[in-house]
């Protein structure tokens, strides 16, 4: 499944929708759905929002990939580049408003990576799931 969207955060209810819907139908458990989907909320928040410094007319390309009971999420945009000190959670007695996105997509997902190709960011996702649902 591939999916282009602008950088508006309007579409983020759209796609908790979409990923609930297709970790579903990927076998995963209502918990894992849940958790799935805020990843890749957190993910597509931090695109809009560092990428694309808010700005709504950037692009974004979502795709989806189901097989053997895992789940692999893409993300791509033509943002500004990843700065790698900001992959790096703060320390947990820091106090302050944000910042724990990652710390959070890593603490959900079994994979996080995050590459930069061409004039591309990616930032892959994957998640096995524990039981298979029917």
């Amino acid at each position: 499944m591939e999916l282009k969207i602008s950088s508006d955060a309007r579409w983020l209810r759209v796609v908790r929708a979409m990923m609930q819907e297709i970790s579903r139908q990927s076998g995963f458990s209502e918990r894992e759905r849940s958790e799935i989907t805020l990843a890749v909320d957190e993910a597509l928040s931090n695109v809009i929002r560092h990428s694309y410094k808010g700005s709504p007319h950037g692009v974004v390309w979502l795709s989806c990939a189901a097989d053997f009971g895992s789940l692999e999420i893409v993300l791509q945009d033509q943002g500004e580049a990843i700065d790698p000190k900001h992959l790096e959670p703060p320390p947990p007695d820091e106090i302050r408003i944000g910042g724990r996105g990652i710390f959070l997509m890593r603490e959900i997902m079994d994979e996080v990576r995050f590459e930069r190709e061409g004039d591309r960011n990616l930032v892959r996702l994957r998640k096995h799931a524990k039981a298979q649902v029917r």
